[in-house]
């Protein structure tokens, strides 16, 4: 029960969904970060018609800093801060500092007085805005924001922001590393993807592409504030079909040498680099883990028609859906035998779990067997496989879903 109150303090559960006012769709994707009363008392005509899409984030500071899906979906940050408050004027400058190279930040207060928008503005914004603030005040700072992100851009600032997909298995064993493993050489072929191996003791995606490196995710760790783009291509490998790969280490590793500050600091190097990262991640709940998945665009959790898979996979579930994360879970069903027509049934899978299997994936042993000791992909074994043909459907579908939450390629 601790593990789960701190995870639940990590995930924000305060966002608006349709209620929240949205305006015509533009370039500039603004977040407004408001306390609930603020939120409440927004007139959407304030909101409409400013060239720019808008999202009211009614969760505070420290879970909107940690929803890695919604931050990649954020040019623009609009956050209501009390001026007064040392201990949240020192937040605001941390997080300011921390996206700055990609994001520009505006502050938001009640009350404003010359002297506390002079305090604002020693800090790393790009503008204050007055709370309440008219339709005028807001196009002007939508307008500073708008010059502030083009500065940054053509500085040589950070435009890219990639998208994550977490894997993860619920037994050891199950599929999720080949999954993450083959999906990475598909993506390879249109984009430009990085598979970071974290499953500290157990991990082999290196292993299952036939690459030896000579670096590993433990340096990464050693190097601590070091840790830039030019660290990364350091310790990666590339595979043939293009996928960069950071393995996992050598030796055993402890798990809790991670911290949930090295993963953020990790995914924000990674997703300004690449179009796609993918985490293989253990199978096991610890603040490092659930800050990946909180970070994660989407979470496949592999498992098998077994009991024990069927069990650990509705415990994760479990957990996943406690703390607000049952929206990203994809469910992959490995090892499926194809009924008399060639389709899965997963109506008996689907009632053991209490939930949805989002995806079958035929039992192949030999051509899997074959891909992973040689490094190579399924279709470079067996051509037209039934098992390549799912991974393909799942490649499609999971490039999709991204496109539609609204995420950058």
């Amino acid at each position: 029960m601790a593990l789960l109150a701190r995870l639940g303090s990590m995930v924000g559960r305060g966002e608006k969904g349709d209620s929240s006012s949205q305006s015509d769709t533009g370039d500039l994707r603004v977040t407004l970060v408001l306390a609930p009363e603020t939120a409440a008392t927004i007139d959407p005509a304030h909101l409409a018609n400013l060239g720019a899409s808008i999202h009211v984030f009614d969760g505070g500071l420290e879970k909107f800093s940690v929803n890695g899906p919604l931050l990649r979906r954020t040019d623009l940050v609009i956050l209501e801060i009390e001026p007064e408050s040392a201990e949240e004027l020192a937040a605001l400058e941390q997080f300011a500092n921390s996206v700055g190279a990609r994001i520009p930040v505006v502050a938001a207060a009640h009350n404003l007085t010359i002297t506390a928008t002079r305090r604002l503005m020693r800090s790393s914004i790009a503008d204050v805005l007055p709370i309440p603030f008219s339709r005028e005040e807001l196009a002007q700072a939508l307008e500073t924001g708008r010059d502030r992100l083009g500065q940054l851009r053509t500085g040589g600032g950070p435009a890219r922001s990639g998208n994550v997909i977490a894997f993860q298995g619920v037994l050891g064993g199950i599929g999720s590393t080949m999954l993450a493993t083959q999906l990475a050489q598909i993506w390879a072929a249109e984009k430009k993807v990085l598979l970071i191996d974290l499953d500290l003791q157990r991990g082999n995606a290196a292993l299952y592409m036939n690459l030896k490196p000579r670096l590993s995710i433990a340096d990464l760790i050693e190097a601590d504030d070091r840790l830039d783009a030019e660290f990364l291509k350091m310790v990666l490998e590339r595979h043939q079909s293009g996928t960069s790969v950071i393995s996992s280490p050598n030796d055993m590793t402890a798990m809790d040498v991670v911290t949930p500050e090295f993963i953020d600091r990790l995914l924000d190097v990674a997703t300004q680099n690449y179009d796609l990262v993918l985490l293989d991640l253990p199978g096991i709940w610890m603040d490092w883990t659930a800050m990946a998945i909180q970070k994660a665009d989407l979470l496949l959790l592999t498992t098998q028609m077994t009991v024990s898979g069927v069990q650990q996979a509705r415990r994760q579930l479990d957990v996943a859906e406690a703390n607000g994360l049952g929206d990203r879970v994809r469910v992959v069903m490995n090892r499926m035998i194809p009924g008399l027509f060639g389709k899965y049934d997963l109506s008996e899978a689907e009632s053991a779990l209490r939930s949805r299997v989002h995806f079958g994936l035929a039992n192949d042993f030999p051509t899997v067997s074959a891909a992973q000791d040689e490094g190579r992909s399924l279709g470079q074994i067996k051509m037209k496989s039934r098992i390549e043909k799912d991974l393909r459907a799942i490649a499609a579908q999971l490039g999709d879903e991204l496109v539609s939450m609204g995420a950058t390629a």
